[in-house]
């Protein structure tokens, strides 16, 4: 019998399927390419997050701003976000989103080079504090998301942040934003962009919500439960990332198997680097929730 995993996630979560399931490959490629306007806006994001890399005070003001908000508890070094990015990356956010591109039918490889394609910026920044504003929305306009409070608390630490991210929602869910073939292209849940503006709406007049609890039993893996559980908002990331005890180089050689991991190695079945989370980084509560 196959895994809750792999046929029951897009369904325990009340996804639909894609709009764009049915159409050519090509065509799907065509949405992603863009014209003039599009093109400009995804340079000007590569410019931007360049820059954001040369200069790590940014991402030092962004994250001061977010304590000085209430909506983080510690400030960690970029090294120990970093590292804590590539656990999140490889106990989370992959597995979680291969199991439910398989439960929708959605091809990884391909499609992700249609994202890669369709903004750059959105798939290159591991911690998003290196991102313009508009990478960030991008990323919750175009990639479903069960409950994006983390993106959207991250939003606000911009300038007018969450505004903009309304205003985008609303012109996706409108039919009306300058990127609109291609996040209508790319939306692996048939319904996100219908309540997309509205969610985006409440986090902007309730910044402090409450995360959404993770479905129970949602995926058979315990790790990956803990996982989820952990980095499901911006606070549970930061308190996980102050714990790890890391160097710039030791951030360095953490990222080297992923590079692998997700390019030959997922190819060939083969995977690098640890094969956990770093339970002793993560809150106790949770360890004893999804403990064996």
């Amino acid at each position: 019998m196959e895994s809750t995993s792999k046929n029951k996630m897009a369904e325990r979560q009340f996804c639909t399927p894609p709009k764009w399931k049915g159409r050519a490959n090509w065509k799907l490629f065509l949405d992603v390419i863009g014209g003039p306007r599009q093109n400009w806006d995804k340079l000007k994001a590569l410019l931007a997050m360049g820059g954001n890399m040369l200069r790590p005070w940014v991402v030092r003001r962004r994250l001061n701003k977010l304590k000085e908000l209430g909506l983080c508890d510690h400030t960690p070094t970029i090294p120990q976000l970093l590292v804590a990015s590539r656990d999140q990356l490889s106990f989370s956010l992959s597995e979680e989103t291969k199991m439910f591109y398989e439960s929708q039918g959605v091809p990884w490889v391909y499609h992700n080079f249609r994202r890669f394609i369709g903004f750059p910026t959105t798939m290159m920044d591991p911690l998003g504090f290196f991102s313009s504003r508009d990478t960030i929305i991008h990323h919750v306009l175009q990639t479903f998301h069960r409950f994006p409070l983390y993106d959207m608390v991250l939003l606000a630490a911009y300038e007018g942040g969450l505004d903009e991210m309304v205003k985008q929602a609303e012109q996706v869910r409108d039919g009306t934003h300058p990127h609109q073939r291609s996040l209508t292209s790319l939306m692996e849940d048939g319904a996100s962009h219908d309540w997309l503006a509205d969610f985006a709406r409440d986090v902007r007049d309730n910044i402090h919500m409450e995360p959404k609890p993770i479905p129970e039993n949602l995926v058979d893996d315990k790790d990956l439960m803990l996982s989820m559980d952990q980095f499901k908002d911006l606070r549970g990331f930061t308190n996980y990332a102050a714990r790890i005890n890391t160097t710039a180089f030791g951030a360095v050689l953490a990222f080297l198997p992923v590079l692998f991991n997700e390019t030959i190695g997922y190819l060939v079945g083969v995977k690098l680097g640890p094969k956990s989370i770093r339970k002793d980084c993560c809150e106790p509560e949770l360890v004893s929730r999804y403990a064996s």
